[in-house]
């Protein structure tokens, strides 16, 4: 219950088989039809740049009067963690389940994954940006036309000096009165 995204990860990255895990647990979310609307792609070491230009072009192509800091801030994205997996809702069209049911499913990846590194004993952060969907994203993920890219995993460890920061910034607990009805 008290599962916090880390801001910045260290190596060791997951191991292979931690990976695997990690993985297959994603697969694992409800999936109507078993469409599998939903696939990942793994970044780590060099593609980490590749992925850090393309996340500044498609910033630049939606908005090209960003400032130079921007850049720098949205190109480190790409190295915050020694690896990330980017989430691709990828919807099928099987004439009865919606897209928005197969948006959802391939979001619930995303969580899979962050329960399952928790659960190896790795941290784990969703982390997108406001401009996931320009065209040198797209071409570098290998985007279909009908695919969303929802974010990334980051994956790795903390750094010795976050686990008492972490701690002290721990989330309020929600009043379930506040969310919750009952008929």
């Amino acid at each position: 219950m008290g599962r916090r995204s880390a801001p910045v990860l260290v190596d060791p990255p997951p191991s292979d088989a931690e990976l695997e895990t990690i993985l297959r647990a994603a697969t694992t979310v409800p999936d109507h039809g078993q469409l599998r609307p939903w696939r990942f792609v793994v970044v780590q070491g060099e593609a980490r740049a590749r992925f850090g230009e393309a996340l500044v072009q498609s910033i630049l192509q939606a908005r090209p009067d960003s400032p130079p800091e921007a850049m720098v801030k949205a190109r480190l994205k790409a190295f915050v963690a020694p690896l990330f997996v980017v989430l691709v809702a990828s919807p099928r069209d099987d004439g009865k389940t919606p897209e928005w049911e197969q948006v959802t499913s391939a979001g619930l990846t995303g969580y899979a994954m962050l329960l399952a590194a928790e659960s190896l004993g790795l941290a784990a952060g969703w982390k997108s940006s406001h401009h996931i969907n320009g065209d040198a994203l797209r071409e570098l993920m290998r985007l279909e036309p009908q695919e969303k890219l929802l974010g990334w995993i980051n994956l790795g460890h903390l750094p010795q000096n976050a686990v008492a920061g972490m701690a002290a910034k721990q989330r309020p607990e929600v009043d379930l009165a506040d969310v919750v009805t009952r008929l």
